[in-house]
């Protein structure tokens, strides 16, 4: 179970931060402290929200994210820990659409037998795709009420094909 903790903060992010907390199911605030209590599905279901209040969040005083009641405390240790679940996302995304990509010709193909399409989709299929389906819902919710903020995660010192991409993006909007 990963922890996010925040204070009250007067940064003229923390309303936009505290309307996102209480989209996650175990959120609560008590003395000044908000604590977002979030399992491995629920983040990946709801990666936006997370993705902006840790960065918005990042360097409030007293925030910290963390892992089973460890508390990470420095701005170095707290993106260490998001750049690996963002990569833990990424491949769960790439995962989740390899597989519908295998299971759409037989669920769209109507001269297939119905005990192969039982088979198919057991019940453990059929949650990774309502999974699926819950984390673009969550996404299509969220850009509805936020709209696109045009967030972008920073990058890691260490990417520079990243760097090198954002430099060069950076000279076409100048010209």
């Amino acid at each position: 179970m990963f922890k996010l903790k925040f204070k009250k903060s007067r940064s003229k992010n923390y309303q936009l931060v505290e309307k996102l907390a209480v989209k996650f199911y175990a959120h609560t605030f008590e003395n000044d402290m908000h604590t977002i209590n979030i399992s491995v599905k629920e983040l990946f279901e709801k990666w936006d929200y997370f993705n902006l209040i840790f960065w918005k969040s990042l360097t409030w005083e007293g925030s910290t994210f963390g892992y089973d009641d460890y508390d990470l405390h420095s701005r170095t240790d707290k993106t260490r820990l998001f750049y690996s679940l963002q990569l833990a996302h990424t491949r769960w995304i790439n995962l989740s659409e390899d597989f519908l990509k295998l299971i759409a010709p037989v669920y769209f193909e109507g001269e297939l037998i119905d005990p192969l399409r039982v088979n198919v989709f057991n019940e453990k299929d059929v949650d990774k795709l309502l999974d699926l389906l819950i984390s673009e819902k969550n996404i299509i919710d969220y850009k509805e009420e936020f709209g696109n903020l045009e967030f972008e995660t920073p990058l890691r010192n260490c990417d520079f094909e990243g760097k090198r991409l954002a430099r060069e993006k950076k000279k076409l909007s100048e010209k």
